[in-house]
């Protein structure tokens, strides 16, 4: 028997990132924010997913949802992969 929840919430959460601030980005829009770390696990919880953040921080944008799918450019720069693959 499996448990009940989500299927499609897989991806990073709060909870595996450390760092005590947080940038959240946008080009298209000229967003540039940085949140405490501490303040999104306490308005979102330690266990949710930086892509539901990402929906609930960008709600409103007109690319989120086009007929070609998502093409909001939010995103976390903590969750990208440097150069050297870290």
């Amino acid at each position: 028997m499996t448990r009940g929840g989500p299927v499609n919430d897989l991806g990073p959460r709060l909870r595996d990132h450390r760092e005590r601030i947080i940038e959240f980005i946008c080009r298209p829009c000229h967003r540039h924010c940085a949140f405490e770390r501490k303040l999104l696990v306490k308005a979102f919880g330690a266990s949710m997913t930086f892509a539901v953040i990402r929906r609930r921080m960008a709600m409103g944008c007109e690319r989120m949802q086009t007929p070609e799918g998502d093409k909001c450019g939010a995103h976390f720069p903590c969750l990208v992969e440097g150069p050297d693959g870290s």
